[in-house]
């Protein structure tokens, strides 16, 4: 409590809190420009820092990664781009809403579910770092492949429309993240010679060619704007609002963002994923989801934000990143003389709790930064498609171009987008693509540790926790499928 108590004191500091507004500023803008993101942020923070202070040095860092965190739902609200892969689900109804000319109202509930699950989770990093730290000790390979596997039995959940078309793009996700090396043997697969897809396909590229460029290619086939002849409805209040009316689901998906978050190889990219899909299948009105539901933007933006300070935690513990910001910041931590590790509390306590307590305002700085930005950025959302298309088009390029400085790349970007487009023509569920995409190279590489370490699958039945995930996992593939079984059959009888 002492170094808690001493931590709030000193991040309160007037220099203190400039450097945080500062962080969480750029953070904002860093994250809403496609293809940046909270790690290039903090990487490129890292040689401007070796001349300060190591605890202003984190606080700029902090605010950086919250800020990047919440940014990129501004383009994924707006345009339908996600600004990083954390806020590729925000696309699935934030733009939706825009198109109705609810853009306001889905700015606002981005930006509270964002503080709400950042908060929560600075909260967790603080006083459960401890707790978290012996529990995250029981997560080996096999339960990480396990819960990987619950994410993908989601599929089955998320495909109420059609089963089938769910399975077949959640395969074709798995397929694309097998594209480069073999995480265990290193031979290469379904690279075809080709150099630029020996390291696989960075999955920031991907989600701008299926949803930025995508939907430029559905933009240039009408002439009008984002909203139509709808004009802007809403306030940013009705958003904020949302987030507290719906506040079983902005809890439940900050608590799962803090948990998946803690776990190493997760990230806010699984979190956002699980969060919006585990809400679409157990709401009432999951129909709705995908064209325009609030609760489908503020699902996602909880868990994302919810991950922040639950990923340093084994960082911070054990020196294990548990994103890859996380590993960056590790980085930023060790330049500053600050070593992870068991005696990390006694060396560098007092920064750590200052840097603790920066979390925490930071996500108090997103909305006083971005309340009254807000207001206007919405009015992208009437600007003529003519002016729109061309500028998303190159937006889109530059953005996968600076992921690794490839033009390769960018016409990898262009060929997702045309498949994105007619995926999305036939009424793929393109929320289970992402889940293949994004849980294909964690159940890949764990199933391997696993299989090494066990010879064979005992793992699943004879570890308490790989046992309880099994079960799960059977009752999410089962009862989507079951379950309208039994609604006609009541319904038969009636």
């Amino acid at each position: 409590m002492e170094g808690i108590i001493g931590g709030l004191f000193s991040s309160v500091l007037p220099v203190n809190l400039l450097y945080m507004f500062i962080g969480t500023f750029a953070g904002i803008i860093i994250g809403a420009l496609p293809g940046l993101g909270a790690t290039t942020g903090i990487a490129l923070l890292i040689p401007l820092t070796y001349g300060m202070e190591p605890v202003h040095a984190l606080l700029l860092a902090a605010g950086i990664y919250q800020g990047a965190m919440y940014g990129g739902s501004i383009t994924s609200v707006l345009l339908g781009i996600p600004g990083t892969p954390t806020n590729t689900a925000t696309c699935f109804d934030g733009f939706p809403m825009s198109q109705k000319g609810q853009s306001k109202e889905a700015l606002g509930a981005s930006l509270t579910a964002s503080a709400i699950g950042g908060f929560f989770s600075c909260i967790a990093l603080m006083f459960l770092t401890p707790l978290m730290s012996k529990i995250v000790l029981y997560f080996g390979a096999p339960e990480q492949f396990m819960m990987a596997m619950v994410g993908l039995g989601v599929i089955a959940a998320s495909s109420h429309e059609s089963l089938s078309k769910g399975l077949l793009v959640g395969f074709l996700g798995l397929v694309i993240a097998t594209i480069g090396g073999d995480p265990m043997t290193g031979y290469d697969r379904f690279t075809f010679g080709i150099m630029y897809l020996d390291d696989g396909i960075d999955f920031m590229i991907i989600a701008v060619g299926i949803f930025g460029f995508s939907q430029a290619i559905a933009m240039a086939e009408e002439a009008q704007s984002i909203s139509g002849d709808t004009k802007l409805r809403g306030r940013l209040m009705d958003g904020v609002k949302a987030c507290f009316t719906h506040w079983k689901i902005t809890l439940r998906c900050s608590f799962l963002g803090v948990l998946l978050g803690v776990t190493p190889g997760a990230g806010g990219s699984v979190a956002a994923m699980l969060a919006y899909s585990t809400t679409q299948a157990t709401e009432k009105d999951k129909d709705t989801f995908g064209t325009g539901n609030i609760k489908g933007v503020i699902a996602p933006e909880a868990a994302n934000n919810a991950t922040i300070g639950s990923a340093i935690i084994p960082t911070l513990a054990f020196g294990i990143p548990g994103s890859a910001t996380s590993a960056v910041l590790m980085g930023l931590l060790m330049i500053h003389n600050i070593v992870p590790g068991p005696r990390l509390f006694l060396d560098a306590g007092s920064t750590l709790y200052t840097f603790f307590w920066g979390l925490v305002w930071t996500c108090f700085a997103i909305v006083i930064i971005g309340l009254p930005l807000l207001r206007f950025f919405a009015k992208v959302t009437v600007v003529p498609y003519q002016i729109l298309v061309p500028s998303i088009v190159i937006l889109c390029a530059l953005g996968t171009y600076s992921v690794r400085g490839y033009m390769f790349d960018v016409l990898l970007m262009f060929a997702f987008g045309i498949l994105g487009y007619y995926l999305k023509k036939a009424h793929y569920p393109m929320v289970c693509f992402i889940l293949g995409l994004i849980l294909g190279p964690t159940v890949e590489s764990n199933l391997w540790r696993s299989l090494i370490i066990y010879g064979d699958l005992s793992f699943i039945w004879t570890r308490p926790i790989t046992l309880a995930l099994a079960i799960l996992l059977a009752a999410v593939i089962i009862i989507p499928i079951v379950k309208p079984h039994f609604a006609k059959k009541k319904g038969e009888e009636k």
